[in-house]
């Protein structure tokens, strides 16, 4: 583990959860500074990687760790029967890493940064003799794994139609970020459109061609790694299955491919 370079060897810089970007997302709302710092005691420690370093690998031990991400994005994937990667999540800051694996002795899956990336690794055990004395932080892990399991699960239906699987992974990158404007909002993507389509199982070609369609409906405006979403009800609709129809009222040619099986 944290092999892969040496950046990813050596832990980061300490730093308090009260000093956190993250804090609002992985700690409940309003818990105080000493508290806060009460939790920070329990991080084992902060690493630091690079894109491409693993946090963890197939067969490697559990030894009880999660972590939480600070900053970055990760993927976790398995292999086919082909020994051909398969991604199986895609997670950022303020998400939680590990917690499926706590039952078993050595993972199933590999979790490689996407990014210059930092985590803290907390120990199992330990957090649930904490939680005794936080019942606020107990409430707001429970509720967090509870959300983020309903979204994979939610992810895991299969979809008809392309378009619908695009849409519904947008909707699942937005929802797991906190916004003031249901509106207009960012994302910055720092997967490939090649793991993109790897993840949703379709071909490179159709994920571009999905991001030229939600253009052209004024649902989603690019630029590089930049994802910005104009219509967020709009590609709710879409993720639900409802095609709305192109600007100008009939649909086109590459409507009717979008709306093509996958």
């Amino acid at each position: 583990m944290y092999e892969t370079s040496s950046s990813a060897s050596d832990a980061a810089s300490p730093l308090s959860c009260c000093e956190c970007n993250a804090r609002g997302v992985c700690l409940p709302a309003g818990m105080s500074d000493a508290d806060c710092a009460r939790v920070s005691g329990l991080v084992l420690q902060q690493h630091r990687l690079v894109r491409g370093d693993a946090l963890q690998g197939v067969n490697e031990p559990v030894h009880g760790r999660w972590y939480a991400i600070r900053s970055g994005q990760f993927k976790s994937f398995q292999a086919d029967q082909h020994g051909k990667p398969c991604i199986t999540r895609f997670a950022s800051a303020g998400e939680l890493l590990g917690l499926d694996s706590l039952d078993l002795d050595r993972y199933t899956d590999s979790t490689t940064a996407l990014c210059d990336s930092t985590v803290c690794e907390f120990s199992y055990p330990q957090l649930v003799e904490a939680a005794r004395h936080f019942p606020d932080l107990a409430r707001s892990l429970e509720c967090r794994l509870s959300k983020q399991l309903a979204q994979q699960q939610a992810l895991l239906v299969r979809c008809d139609y392309a378009e619908q699987k695009f849409a519904q992974f947008l909707s699942h990158q937005a929802w797991k970020r906190s916004y003031q404007d249901d509106h207009m909002l960012e994302l910055h993507l720092d997967l490939s459109r090649q793991e993109i389509a790897d993840y949703l199982d379709v071909t490179h070609a159709t994920v571009t061609r999905m991001i030229s369609r939600l253009q052209g409906l004024g649902i989603i405006g690019v630029r590089y790694r930049q994802l910005r979403l104009l219509d967020r009800p709009g590609l709710h609709q879409i993720a639900a299955g409802q095609h709305p129809a192109s600007k100008g009222g009939a649909g086109t040619a590459s409507d009717n491919a979008a709306h093509q099986p996958a």
